[in-house]
């Protein structure tokens, strides 16, 4: 009867609901700092679902194109609803400082409330919503199930108050080793908003190639690089910059010296001490001669005006100074300038750099590995030294400069691409244990941590297995309160297992995290 047929559809929909509700644990990852919410039952958002603002965001709208796309991935474009059913059909969404300039340290506070048929994001800020946008979405899509056969449906009750831990979380990649498409960063960068991961690090040149356009200093690009079709040109790094901006991902160029140089002596021998042969470790800038600051002065106010703002990093690590001792030119001109050794000489090239016009009036915060800190180089106060070969952090902050560690998050060591562990060693890596005796006030001055993916044996065909889904561990670490991610739970792992399907989901190849030891429930894998 008709009536028969109402009572089998409701009875549908309610079993419907009660599944769909036992697939959506709280699975979110980063877990929010924190979450209230009633998963006994479900509200399906309507296939004609929408995100409102009354805000005027170019933003915000790209974001609500990307978000609605995924929800459509994820089957909401083919949903229905029964009659019976009550859905959801928009979520407001609403920030209070209008500004949207991309700082380093913009607050990322969302609010995120869901009940029955209404749901409200606000943030802090833009940045802040998009940040709250990626959580609803998580609560949405079951991720074991990218299909257009799920269902797209959100807790019935969910109220969620979230913020960073650390404002600098970071991933870094190698473009001199290997060359990385465009496209491959920008998907990249999609990865990393996954897992609300906020920093994109980009090691440019090093001893293999030039691969960056330069107008300055021409020859550097056309005989360092690997050739044509392997370098970014200025509106690929514009574009890039664009890109990262509308995911609140900052930018950071790094530009190693004064070793890791060699592909320099290509187009600038007369700024180089000659060690090895061309496009080998061991040339380092020749820190005596006027002709390398002059050089560096054109090329790194040429790319502070093409890169987004704040950071500039430097690299200074691993200086093989017995280049510069064995030039008699170099230790002629340290016995006239009273420079006593090696470490000396390499702060005078430091700071030189540094007060560099182009350098100094470029607004930029300066990076530099952990050897330039190690070797007591003079470092101007605002500079960040980045840990990567011991706890150096804890030094560091003792003597109050910032810093932000890489330390136990390498995710290879040249061609050993396990690196520093499997997912659950980066998941518990708590960058203040470097600072063990450290007080409020040194600690505060650890600004976060970032994984790293060199590239001697990585390019974009394995690259994504290799790097995720270890960084999203790390990114929990660096988002979510200490005390969540003390230890490796049940509870995290099961997150992490569904976490990577989110990945897969998402176009990521993901690698499975490690099963030997886990429960068969925790990993199924992703269908």
């Amino acid at each position: 009867t008709k009536v028969n047929s109402k009572m089998a559809v409701v009875v549908r929909w309610f079993l419907l609901f009660a599944l769909v509700a036992s697939s959506h644990a709280a699975s979110l990852w980063p877990a929010p700092a924190s979450e209230k919410s009633d998963m006994s039952s479900v509200t399906p958002l309507d296939a004609s679902f929408m995100f409102q603002t009354d805000a005027n965001s170019q933003i915000l709208n790209a974001a609500f194109k990307r978000y609605l796309a995924i929800l459509n991935a994820g089957g909401l474009k083919t949903q229905t609803v029964s009659s019976e059913g009550q859905s959801l059909k928009t979520m407001m969404v609403t920030y209070k400082d209008t500004n949207e300039e991309l700082v380093f340290g913009v607050n990322e506070t969302y609010d995120l409330s869901i009940s029955g048929t209404t749901a409200k994001l606000e943030g802090a800020t833009v940045f802040g919503a998009l940040r709250g946008l990626e959580t609803f979405v998580q609560l949405a899509i079951n991720s074991n199930t990218y299909s257009t056969n799920a269902t797209v449906a959100v807790p019935v009750m969910v109220s969620i108050h979230d913020y960073p831990r650390f404002a600098y979380r970071g991933l870094m990649m190698d473009y001199s080793r290997h060359f990385y498409p465009v496209d491959f960063i920008m998907h990249t960068m999609d990865a990393m908003a996954v897992s609300k991961l906020n920093v994109l690090h980009m090691h440019i040149t090093d001893d293999q190639s030039f691969p960056i356009e330069s107008e300055s200093v021409p020859q550097l690009t056309e005989k360092g690089s690997y050739g044509k079709g392997y370098t970014y040109s200025h509106e690929d790094i514009q574009n890039l910059g664009q890109y990262a901006m509308e995911r609140g991902i900052l930018l950071i160029p790094e530009f190693d010296m004064p070793a890791h140089s060699s592909s320099w002596k290509a187009g600038c021998p007369e700024m180089m001490v000659s060690c090895s042969d061309l496009f080998t470790h061991g040339d380092t800038m020749d820190p005596t001669k006027d002709v390398t600051y002059e050089i560096l002065n054109k090329f790194l106010g040429e790319m502070a005006s093409i890169f987004p703002k704040p950071f500039l990093h430097l690299g200074g690590d691993e200086v093989p100074t017995s280049c510069w001792m064995s030039d008699k030119n170099i230790t002629d001109f340290m016995a006239k300038n009273k420079i006593p050794d090696a470490d000396a000489l390499e702060s005078y090239f430091v700071n030189k750099v540094h007060d560099l016009s182009n350098v100094s009036n470029s607004g930029r915060t300066l990076i530099y590995w952990e050897e330039i800190f190690n070797n007591n180089v003079t470092l101007a106060e605002n500079t960040i030294i980045q840990g990567w070969k011991s706890d150096a952090v804890g030094k560091v902050i003792s003597q109050m400069h910032k810093a932000t560690n890489s330390f136990g998050w390498y995710l290879n060591h040249g061609c050993d691409n396990f690196g520093d562990g499997n997912w659950g060693n980066f998941y518990t890596n708590d960058p203040y244990k470097y600072g063990a005796n450290a007080t409020k006030e040194q600690l505060e001055l650890i600004v976060g941590g970032e994984t790293t993916m060199w590239g001697e044996c990585v390019d974009a065909v394995i690259f994504d297995s290799i790097v995720w889904p270890r960084a999203a561990a790390a990114a929990e670490q660096l988002w979510s309160p200490a005390e969540k991610t003390k230890s490796v739970t049940l509870d995290a792992t099961s997150r992490m297992a569904e976490h990577r399907c989110r990945l897969v989901g998402r176009g990521i190849r993901a690698a499975p995290i490690d099963s030997s030891s886990l429960s068969r429930t925790v990993n199924p894998g992703c269908q």
